[in-house]
C-alpha cells in the first residue's frame, strides 16, 4: 500500500482507479470528465480543428456508415487500412478530450477509435456514434 505525504484539500482532486492502482487527475481533467461526450467531442474539434487528412477520414466515415476499414480507405483514395491509421491519429491527437481519465492498454491498440465510431466486431464496420453525427458534421464544417 502507498501512502502519499500530500493531501490537496482540493474536492475537485478527483482519483481514478486504473486497473487497481489509483492516480490523480488534473482538475482541467476532471473538469473535462465531468462534460458529456458530445461536449468533449465538440471541445476536442473547436481546440484542435481537423486537418485535411482527417476532414477526409471523418467524411468517409459519414458518408459509409457500416464500412470496413479498407472501404473507407477506397473511399478517401487511400491504401489498404489508411483510415484506420488516421482516425487512430485524430484520436490519439485528441485524447485529452476524448478520454480525460487516461486510456489502458487496449484503447491504443485501435479501440480509441470508438470514442467516435461505433465498430461491430462480427462485421469489422465502422460507423459514427449516433450521438456524435452532428458534432462530427459540424467539425467538418467548421474545417472547410
Amino acid at each position: 500500500m502507498v501512502f502519499s505525504l500530500f493531501r490537496s484539500k482540493d474536492h475537485s482532486f478527483v482519483t481514478v482507479s486504473k486497473k487497481g492502482a489509483k492516480y490523480p487527475l488534473s482538475r482541467e481533467q476532471a473538469k473535462i470528465a465531468r462534460l458529456s461526450r458530445k461536449e468533449r467531442v465538440e471541445r476536442a474539434f473547436e481546440e484542435m480543428p481537423l486537418d485535411v487528412r482527417e476532414m477526409e477520414a471523418i467524411c468517409a466515415l459519414l458518408d459509409y456508415p457500416a464500412t470496413t476499414a479498407v472501404e473507407l480507405s477506397r473511399a478517401c483514395d487511400w491504401m489498404d487500412m489508411a483510415w484506420r491509421t488516421q482516425m487512430l491519429l485524430l484520436c490519439q491527437r485528441r485524447r485529452k478530450y476524448l478520454y480525460p481519465e487516461g486510456m489502458n492498454d487496449d484503447v491504443t491498440n485501435g479501440i480509441i477509435i470508438t470514442a467516435l465510431a461505433d465498430y461491430d466486431s462480427s462485421a469489422l464496420t465502422f460507423a459514427p456514434r449516433k450521438d456524435l453525427i452532428r458534432s462530427l458534421r459540424k467539425a467538418v464544417k467548421n474545417a472547410l
